[in-house]
């Protein structure tokens, strides 16, 4: 695998849901940018990110959440060398789709595509994890435009002369002759070739080639602007351009697990751009989302079927009475029967004089104590305070019937049984209180930041008298398309591949949890505990496109064992209606699935997700299930505070700062400082650069940056701020412990947004 497990699993940002399915589609996106890199890199080919990406990168250090797609830019020149190498460079199944070699693509910019069609072949699906679907990059062009505004005008109006040309020829709008006497004319004023007979696609093709080079005619030596001619500066003349200076120099910023390169005046292209490009908004356009359910539709179209996935049947529904035959407790019963057995024998054979068969007798009835002991530690766990009073109780016990017997043996006196019945009457009892009695409650957490979900009703748990909590970590597995558990170097239970992130995590990043609560899940059997409770996170079972978890632990398995099976969502999300479309879909991924079918309990964050669980659940399972999710589908008693216990502020300084406004910037910096200074005693100070990396600061201005970082060096170690490493994925847990951000734009400011938490960007205009 190229990405981490982490990576797949499904994850809450910014108060969006993003599946594993859309995971998958952003995996396959990044590949291919791995791609395009490693050429550009190699042949000193300059790219930046543009459109969504760009402003996914600044602001959220990757996808935009809701986003599922990668754009790229390359000026002109930088595009014809990519072209020219490409073929030859790109791996053989990768393909470029442009106006010249895939139909109906009349746009003038080249699309990297990681497969020629759609393959669900097994060796491909295990390459691109488990996801048949084709996954692209777009890069579009950047022309140098004319100074003179009229001149700029002119030639779009060449261009689109042409391009109507071109386009009458494939729509059939236009004559053959006419068709030939337009040709000739824009041979004769641009001394080219267009055919004028032949296929009409071939002709359109040499159209638009001629387009595009009037695209181009104008050099870097003859301008200072810059614009994507297509469609952008055709619609709104020169003032779609933009300062060539802007796209100079380059940074690269993180996105996702990998970095893609920026122009460092980023704010300033996306101020221009989006204006107020800080400010969410969740509104979606330039393709269905996400962009592979036109392929899926596509499949099914083509096959006459529905594409498989997760069915529900009636039968879900069924609550299956709990199986409780293998259960520690139901044994334990059995074997104070049989200890009670094996004592009334010894006192037959005794009153009897029967002492032939006394040996075996008090053979087996100790063999019956310490297997039980046995079991009981291997089930329970051996540190657990009634596990300990349990096997005092026992060992006691076997005292109790070895110092009978040997007195009989050896010095041929015969105690009186009653002692004996005593010592198994308190056996009985310490059992029955610290077994079969108390109640038993297990979480399956799969990872430290989901956990928090699940602590408050952990917390509620460890408040339940003579109960049991257990915490089971579950490693999550990768899996082929047929569901078969991965092998390789690295082995968990079973012999399953171990790709997750979470096995060897220290206890302390799970917040609140007591580290004699936590169970190896290999050593857990849910058969011989049956729990009264089970809390999951993980609702998939084996339904989840690329992750398990062991199979032990599917909810169809669990709740056979259980006498509550409750799902708790892994975090809140922001609030949404039925009109959120994006929102809408991802609810779906992770709703129509085996563990929320299965569940006794689901709770959600507000009676609105309450509606729109139940809205969703009835969609997939039939409107006649509408009174089941009502009954089922609880809203939580624990609000989670999004606020910090301290006042406290996160000050971002941005490279775009020092780009932006290189002879103001340090000045600007140290002000702020004095400022903190002034309010020390009211508010902390945190401070974080984006990016992070100093080379990338290096890059713009060496002599800055050493400034800036010695001065941040001194105040760390003077106590009067303290630093943080911003790490993208991170944001949203690191923005919880604080009360307000000040800076730059940076993955920070969604996050703080989505907590309702004060956002106030660094402007040098004032």
């Amino acid at each position: 695998m190229k990405h981490s497990a982490d990576f797949f699993k499904d994850e809450i940002r910014n108060g969006f849901y993003i599946p594993t399915t859309i995971k998958q589609a952003w995996a396959n996106t990044l590949d291919v940018l791995s791609e395009i890199d490693r050429i550009c890199t190699k042949y000193d080919i300059t790219y930046f990110a543009d459109w969504g990406t760009i402003l996914g990168a600044v602001r959220h250090g990757g996808f935009i959440p809701w986003d599922d797609d990668l754009d790229i830019c390359m000026k002109r020149d930088d595009y014809i060398r990519f072209r020219e190498i490409a073929d030859s460079e790109l791996p053989d199944n990768y393909c470029i789709h442009d106006y010249e070699r895939h139909e109906n693509h009349w746009l003038f910019l080249a699309r990297v595509v990681n497969n020629k069609k759609m393959c669900f072949e097994p060796s491909y699906l295990k390459e691109h994890y488990n996801f048949p679907w084709l996954s692209g990059i777009d890069i579009f062009l950047k022309d140098y435009l004319c100074e003179d505004p009229e001149a700029e005008s002119a030639r779009d109006k060449e261009i689109l002369e042409i391009l109507a040309c071109a386009d009458s020829i494939t729509e059939k709008t236009i004559s053959r002759s006419a068709a030939v006497s337009k040709i000739q004319e824009l041979n004769r004023r641009y001394g080219s070739n267009v055919p004028v007979k032949g296929d009409d696609r071939n002709i359109a093709v040499s159209l638009y080639r001629l387009a595009e080079q009037q695209m181009g005619r104008v050099s870097s030596s003859e301008s200072c602007k810059i614009g994507q001619i297509f469609p952008w500066v055709l619609k709104s003349g020169s003032s779609a351009g933009e300062p060539a200076s802007d796209y100079d120099r380059t940074i690269r910023l993180p996105f996702e697990d990998t970095t893609i390169p920026v122009p460092a005046c980023y704010n300033r292209i996306l101020s221009r751009k989006y204006g107020n490009y800080c400010q969410i908004r969740k509104v979606w356009g330039g393709h269905d989302y996400p962009y592979f359910e036109s392929q899926k539709k596509e499949i099914e179209k083509l096959s006459g079927s529905a594409y498989p996935a997760f069915a529900f049947s009636k039968e879900m529904l069924i609550r299956p009475k709990k199986d409780e035959s293998n259960s520690l407790k139901n044994i334990s019963e059995e074997c104070i029967c049989g200890l009670e057995d094996y004592l009334a024998n010894i006192q037959k054979a005794l009153s009897e004089e029967n002492y032939d068969s006394l040996e075996d007798l008090f053979l087996g009835s100790l063999r019956l104590t310490e297997d039980l002991g046995t079991l009981i530690e291997k089930t329970k766990g051996e540190n657990r305070q009634p596990v300990r009073e349990v096997i005092q109780i026992l060992e006691e016990y076997c005292c109790a019937l070895t110092g009978f017997y040997q007195k009989m043996a050896q010095d041929g006196m015969i105690s009186d049984p009653e002692t004996l019945q005593s010592s198994l009457d308190r056996v009985k009892k310490g059992i029955r209180a610290n077994i079969t009695l108390r109640k038993e409650i297990l979480f399956l957490s799969i990872g430290p930041k989901e956990w928090t979900s699940l602590k408050p009703f952990y917390d509620d748990a460890l408040l339940e008298e003579n109960t049991d909590v257990y915490v089971l970590i579950l490693t999550l597995m990768e899996k082929d398309i047929f569901g078969n558990i991965m092998n390789g170097d690295d082995t968990g239970s079973n012999g399953a591949r171990d790709i997750s992130l979470q096995r060897g995590t220290e206890l302390s990043y799970y917040d609140g949890l007591n580290p004699s609560h936590v169970m190896d899940y290999s050593a857990y059997d849910p058969s011989l505990h049956a729990p009264d409770k089970i809390y999951i996170q993980f609702p998939y079972d084996g339904e989840n496109p690329c992750l398990t978890i062991p199979v032990q632990f599917y909810s169809a398995n669990l709740i056979r064992f259980t006498d509550e099976l409750i799902y708790i969502p892994i975090g809140n999300t922001s609030e949404f209606s039925e009109k959120a479309t994006t929102d809408q879909y991802t609810l779906r991924c992770h709703l129509n699935t085996p563990g929320v079918i299965s569940s006794d309990r689901i709770y959600v964050q507000s009676e609105n997700m309450k509606e729109q669980y139940v809205r969703s659940l009835c969609s997939f399972a039939g409107e006649g299930t509408k009174e089941v999710w009502n009954d089922r589908i609880m809203v939580s008693p624990y609000s989670y505070s999004n606020y910090a216990k301290n006042r406290r502020m996160i000050y971002c300084i941005g490279l775009n700062e020092m780009s932006e406004h290189p002879g103001t910037f340090i000045s600007a910096v140290r002000s702020r400082f004095r400022i903190f200074e002034d309010t020390q005693n009211n508010i902390c100070v945190s401070v974080a650069f984006y990016p992070s990396e100093r080379s990338e600061w290096e890059k713009i201005d060496p002599a800055a940056t050493d400034e800036l970082f010695r001065m941040i060096q001194t105040l760390v170690r003077e106590n009067r701020i303290t630093l943080i490493r911003s790490h993208t994925s991170s944001s949203d847990d690191i923005a919880l412990d604080f009360d307000a951000y000040y800076g730059s734009p940076s993955p920070f400011v969604p996050a703080f947004i989505s907590q309702h938490k004060p956002v106030m960007i660094s402007d040098y205009t004032v």
